[in-house]
């Protein structure tokens, strides 16, 4: 069992209503494509597909096949739209 710490960002936060929590991850090489499933379930009012979600795994940003680790900490990162307009 993995046992990691999940920290939920601006619209993530919000569909999820926590800003963090813990969670456990049954397996002995749990990636974070698995979380992410488990993320999507246990919180059905996040709107993202599980498969597009981009999160960071102590704070480095990470493919969904990275392998977690007992005590990692993971951040889902919202989608970010804007930029500066210049005239």
């Amino acid at each position: 069992m993995t046992e990691v710490t999940v920290l939920y960002f601006a619209t993530y936060r919000e569909q999820a209503g926590v800003s963090t929590e813990r969670m456990s991850v049954t397996g002995d090489r749990v990636n974070l494509g698995e979380l992410m499933r488990k993320i999507c379930l246990e919180h059905p009012n996040i709107t993202s597909e599980s498969n597009k979600i981009v999160a960071a795994v102590n704070e480095e940003y990470q493919d969904h096949d990275h392998i977690l680790n007992n005590g990692d900490t993971v951040a889902l990162i919202p989608p970010v739209s804007g930029g500066c307009q210049t005239y």
